[in-house]
């Protein structure tokens, strides 16, 4: 919780559990995670995120100003 005792999202994390090649994929960015997976999923995953990244951006939010129902409201709407 927050120092105001409310929850905070923090960051993202994608997670693809399809990597059958041994390659070891992880990209690092300011708010988000993406771990393994296939070449194709683990694109994927960037590019949710990334765009979840943007749409905070655009409405002049960060990531962690929003209570989890305030991230899953935008999720929903670009999805």
């Amino acid at each position: 919780m927050s120092e105001t005792g409310q929850s905070r999202v923090i960051g993202l994390l994608g997670v693809g559990f399809d990597n059958e090649d041994g390659h070891i994929r992880i990209t690092q960015a300011d708010t988000y995670h993406v771990l393994m997976g296939t070449g194709k999923t683990h694109e994927e995953l960037k590019k949710i995120c990334h765009r979840i990244d943007e749409s905070l951006k655009a409405a002049g939010r960060k990531l962690n100003d929003c209570s989890p129902e305030e991230f899953m409201t935008i999720v929903q709407d670009l999805f």
